[in-house]
């Protein structure tokens, strides 16, 4: 008898595999024979959780973006005191963060064009603002609503992330979370 298969678990492993794909190659490399290649499968497998490259394409995106939630929801639990951390988090430090800044960037020009994935990067980082609003809120409780700041926060987190991605040798992790955290400081006082 054949062992069960998980299939939510399989799906997951596609999309991460398809992940790294658009992260290294951009989205065309991200083909559903590619990632049947990836991974030893015939495409009629990769096919039967994903009826098309889009319906891939858009798992990958969600799969990754949880992976960050996951990082900034860990980065909370392991250092409740420092809520500052938890933006920290989402800078492309290491190479998995990396990994997913490269994957957002390709998904930048299709969101131009796509109102699906549109509606998405919109969720995401509506998302990142509230979240990044309870950690400010955290660091700074005398400061009150911080939805404003919070997304300008956000704005320089990605300014940094950009810079870090092209300029590597220039943007090492210790600099990256220095001027997050100083960009924060003098945004908050």
């Amino acid at each position: 008898m054949p062992a069960p298969v998980d299939h939510d678990e399989k799906r997951r492993d596609l999309a991460r595999i398809a992940a790294t794909l658009i992260a290294e190659r951009g989205l065309q490399a991200a083909t559903i024979r590619e990632v049947a290649a990836r991974v030893g499968f015939s495409t009629t497998v990769v096919t039967h959780y994903f009826s098309t490259k889009r319906e891939m394409l858009f798992a990958a995106y969600r799969h990754t973006a949880e992976q960050a939630q996951e990082r900034f929801n860990a980065t909370a639990r392991s250092l409740p005191g420092d809520p500052l951390a938890r933006l920290e988090s989402l800078l492309p430090v290491d190479e998995e963060s990396r990994q997913a800044w490269r994957l957002y960037f390709q998904f930048w020009p299709m969101a131009d064009h796509d109102a699906e994935m549109a509606e998405a990067q919109r969720w995401w980082n509506r998302h990142a603002v509230t979240l990044a609003a309870r950690a400010l809120q955290e660091a700074y409780p005398e400061i009150g609503a911080l939805d404003e700041k919070a997304a300008l926060v956000l704005s320089g987190l990605h300014g940094i992330a950009v810079q870090a991605l092209f300029d590597p040798g220039e943007w090492p992790a210790e600099r990256q979370r220095r001027m997050l955290r100083t960009q924060t400081r003098l945004l908050l006082g």
